[in-house]
């Protein structure tokens, strides 16, 4: 068996600006795993805030593979999170071809559903909304990417050119209780369907002031990585966004949907800029979480692996 880590860069179809961040590129690596004339292949998309970097990955996977006995218990909590993510799916991926199984049957897992995703619009000037919204017009959930300067306005705008849900994502934009209820008031109008981690995942009190009296549903990301106290997020949140890349696992991944649910918690399947391999690997859960955000790979140039398909905002299986 060996595994190995090829760079690939990838063109995004727009300039994509997030509260904190901006980009027209990403560079992702594709894991390749041979044994026995098979290949598996996985995705790590690194994250900068979480202390990843291309550098990190690469020292990272380079000592692990000195002392890797290519089993899932050499895979310890001090790798980064994208990086024990396309290690652990890979190896997931080969023990259930030596089983004579799908991944999915191996984890246990419902049996996969085409199924809606919603598709992102990043922060971008008010003159192009017009524009980007009437390209994107067959998918039914928009996930707005904001900040707290201009969030009241470009939401305003959005909705005078769509009937689609909006789901708001503040990544963490807002750090003053009070200015983010003047916005919920001025917005509390429109379509929104959720709200996504408006303060920054420190702002335990806020989250717990803001939950019985937000106008939306709250909905954390960066408040749960690879851990979460479902207790706490619970009094915080309505609902948990799930990324692999950010959990690092498959099997942790089926654990917090088991928890969300445990503690009425709804659950959404979400992603970074991936290719459709990564992708894929979400889409394995869609049968059984309340919403899916897997639209990483369509904000790619040219995408290369072509896994996946979408129709009508539809999300399915390349056959």
């Amino acid at each position: 068996m060996n595994i190995t880590l090829d760079k690939i860069h990838l063109d995004l179809k727009v300039n994509w600006k997030l509260s904190r961040n901006q980009t027209t590129f990403k560079e992702n690596f594709i894991v390749n795993l041979e044994a026995n004339g098979r290949k598996f292949q996985s995705e790590i998309a690194p994250n900068i805030r979480y202390g990843e970097t291309h550098e990190s990955i690469l020292k990272q996977f380079e000592e692990w593979k000195k002392i890797t006995d290519y089993t899932l218990e050499s895979l310890n909590e001090n790798l980064h999170h994208s990086l024990r993510f396309g290690l652990e799916s890979v190896l997931l991926s080969h023990m259930a071809h030596q089983k004579g199984q799908t991944l999915s049957q191996f984890l246990g897992l419902s049996p996969w559903v085409k199924k809606e995703t919603s598709f992102s619009m990043p922060i971008i000037p008010m003159g192009e909304i017009q524009e980007y919204i009437e390209k994107i017009r067959r998918f039914h959930h928009l996930k707005i990417k904001v900040n707290a300067e201009t969030a009241t306005d470009m939401l305003l705008e959005v909705a005078k050119y769509t009937d689609a849900k909006l789901r708001v994502d503040g990544n963490e934009a807002w750090t003053n209780f009070d200015d983010f209820m003047r916005f919920q008031e001025k917005v509390g109008h429109l379509n929104i369907e959720m709200m996504e981690q408006p303060f920054p995942s420190s702002c335990v009190d806020e989250y717990k002031k803001l939950k019985p009296i937000s106008r939306f549903e709250l909905l954390a990301d960066e408040s749960i990585e690879d851990v979460g106290d479902f207790n706490e997020l619970s009094r915080q949140f309505h609902s948990i966004n799930i990324k692999l890349m950010k959990t690092g696992s498959l099997i942790r991944a089926k654990e917090f949907i088991d928890q969300a649910r445990a503690h009425n918690m709804k659950t959404m399947l979400g992603c970074m800029i991936e290719t459709s391999i990564g992708i894929s690997y979400g889409m394995l859960f869609s049968g059984m979480v309340d919403y899916l955000d897997l639209d990483g790979y369509l904000l790619i140039k040219d995408e290369p692996f072509r896994l996946m398909k979408e129709e009508e905002g539809f999300l399915s299986f390349n056959s």
